[in-house]
């Protein structure tokens, strides 16, 4: 409330004591009192939206959080420079510090303690039972969810489980931070009490956005696979990293109950479970058997603009809404097209996408590194603007300059006397072309997915949905644990059928490293840009070998004049014209390093001043 309000209402109050002596025992005209809040379900259910919008703009930001990984680079810069070069310290943490990251320790302990709220009192609403099952229901979930979040970036964490008042003794308030295995253990009791609530609630009878019992399941399924994986089995992570082993508190980073092997039996069932009984999900088929590469890749492209019923639980942003997550056109972009081009995905990713017949992309290949952007997947042209992509129309403003709509992210020789490269044209798309040079990419490529401009104008709003959790994550889950056990022919029945949607052909390995390694290539391909991957490389462990963490490169596109083509007045991409050549360069924009410590962040100097009892993650200062 501003100041200004605040005093009218004081003046108001003042005015009132003057004719009456109980105006303290007057109800607020203006404000709804907690207690009504149990008295109308309408009331409740706006108290729980208000939780749900703790997601705010879920994925669909101007700062992405795949530019804090090997997905992408962040064009403006900002908090991403610590972030990425492994320079987080407890006063700064980067990006992770800024609202929009959604793991925030305040921000998500203080919708935790609305889900405790929920959860004291709603049972005695006076409402009907049904919608006070759900909203209980709710509550559990997202406080699972938001927890999960915590134990993600900080490890093990005070476990706040119910309202504290301020009547409390000072105690309540200075939570130790519970053991890693406990903090697992809540959330799993959590997920089961909200499965017991929302066993009826379904994606078809069920409010879009909001929590059923196949995303309770399916964030059982994550949970499980986070606690199974490398960086929380103590014998795994120490033999990996020093800083990890030595950890004086290895009880706030580890699971320490059962084998490795248990801990994988138990995803691979929670998983198996929801894939037997998806309850109305499916994963996407992206247009059926039989499609061209390039009616796959356009399958694939408005797979990630619709709802599906892949989409177990999304946020889902309306074009008439002023919010974050109707503005990724703009946000990302060319800017050649009046966009921001925020985060350009960077070498790595774009080598990642596998070739047609699925062999390995390789700079070393001579036809590969003549033609890099022939002959790739469909998910590669579903996901990625590079030079020469035919795109739409440009505004009329820049289609004066260049009229084919054409992505031209390349230097372009047009006099055959000029060879000299910092002289050619610069592309409408690149930094020093005709659009917005601010905004344009240092990476030479441009993010399609996500991206589809309201009617042909990158700078109107769109309708979208972020998916939190796909049932394809869960399929995914399933493939990792059969490989983590050994059950390499069950893993490859599962991954064989999703590659084929995608028009790869069947893996035959019988290798488990190998195995193992086609396994997160294709899940780092499949949920690129859904904020998954950053906590992959985490607990796989493999970020300090992963090249995109370690460098940061991008693309140079030059276009020769083939002899004998005497001068042109514009670049049209005329293969009988040019020859184009392309060089992977080194980019200064980040001094890219993983170190140890990032593995996880560091609790706020706040927090750990304002209370005695926490102790401090590995490799940061207490």
């Amino acid at each position: 409330m501003k100041k200004a309000n605040i005093l009218c209402l004081l003046s108001a109050a003042l005015i009132t004591a003057s004719c009456s002596t109980d105006f303290l025992n007057t109800k607020s005209q203006t404000e709804i009192m907690a207690e009504d809040i149990w008295k109308e379900k309408n009331l409740a259910e706006a108290y729980m939206y208000d939780i749900y919008f703790a997601f705010q703009d879920a994925g669909f930001t101007e700062e992405l959080q795949a530019s804090a990984c090997d997905e992408a680079l962040f064009t403006h810069g900002r908090e991403f420079r610590e972030t990425n070069a492994g320079a987080v310290t407890d006063v700064n943490l980067g990006w992770f510090s800024k609202t929009q990251s959604g793991h925030q320790w305040q921000r998500l302990y203080l919708n935790i303690r609305s889900c405790n709220d929920f959860i004291e009192n709603v049972d005695d609403a006076t409402f009907a039972d049904e919608s006070k099952q759900q909203l209980k229901g709710e509550a559990y979930f997202l406080r699972a969810y938001f927890t999960h979040r915590l134990t993600r970036a900080f490890g093990g964490v005070p476990l706040q489980l119910r309202v504290t008042q301020l009547t409390d003794p000072q105690e309540s308030f200075l939570l130790s931070r519970s053991s890693y295995t406990d903090c697992i253990k809540q959330i799993l009791s959590d997920i089961e009490n909200a499965a017991e609530c929302l066993k009826d609630r379904t994606f078809a009878n069920t409010q879009k956005g909001r929590a059923t019992l196949a995303a309770v399941k399916a964030l059982k399924v994550r949970v499980l696979t986070d606690a199974a994986s490398d960086l929380h089995d103590q014998a795994t992570a120490s033999a990996k990293s020093s800083l990890l082993g030595s950890y004086d508190h290895p009880e706030l980073i580890f699971y320490t109950e059962g084998t490795k092997a248990d801990r994988w039996r138990a995803a691979k069932a929670a998983a198996k479970e929801l894939l037997d009984n998806p309850m109305g999900h499916a994963i996407p088929t992206y247009g059926g058997p039989g499609l061209s590469t390039e009616e796959k890749a356009e399958a694939i492209w408005n797979f990630f603009l619709t709802e599906s019923a892949d989409h177990i639980f999304s946020r889902y942003f309306i074009d008439t809404k002023d919010e974050s997550g109707t503005k990724m056109p703009v946000f990302n972009g060319p800017s050649g097209y009046h966009a921001w081009g925020g985060n350009t995905p960077v070498q790595d990713l774009v080598d990642a996408f596998a070739m047609e017949d699925g062999s390995k992309f390789d700079w070393s290949n001579a036809q590969h590194a003549a033609a890099p952007y022939s002959g790739r997947e469909p998910r590669f042209y579903a996901t990625i603007m590079y030079d020469g992509m035919q795109w739409i129309q440009r505004p009329s403003d820049y289609a004066t300059i260049e009229p084919t709509g054409k992505i031209q992210t390349g230097y372009y020789q047009l006099d055959p006397s000029v060879t000299d490269e910092s002289k050619f044209y610069s592309g409408m798309d690149t930094r020093a072309g005709g659009g917005e040079s601010w905004n344009a990419t240092y990476t030479g490529y441009y993010l399609k997915k996500y991206i589809n401009p309201a009617d042909g104008d990158h700078r109107n709003k769109i309708n979208a949905i972020f998916p939190f959790i796909r049932l394809s994550e869960i399929y995914f889950c399933y493939i990792e644990a059969c490989i983590e056990l050994g059950e390499l022919d069950e893993a490859k029945k599962y991954l064989n059928e999703y590659r084929a949607n995608v028009n790869l052909p069947a893996v035959t390995t019988n290798d488990q490293a190998e195995l193992r390694k086609i396994y997160q290539n294709e899940r780092r391909l499949e949920f690129c840009y859904e904020e998954i991957r950053y906590w992959d490389l985490r607990r796989w462990m493999i970020a300090p070998d992963a090249p995109g963490l370690n460098s940061l490169k991008g693309i140079r596109v030059t276009a020769w004049l083939k002899p004998g083509i005497g001068a042109q007045t514009k670049y049209n991409a005329d293969p009988t014209k040019w020859d184009m050549k392309y060089q992977v360069i080194d980019l200064a924009e980040e001094a890219r390093q993983f170190v140890d410590k990032c593995y996880y962040l560091p609790i706020m100097r706040d927090e750990m001043n304002s209370n005695k009892n926490l102790i401090q993650n590995p490799g940061y200062s207490d």
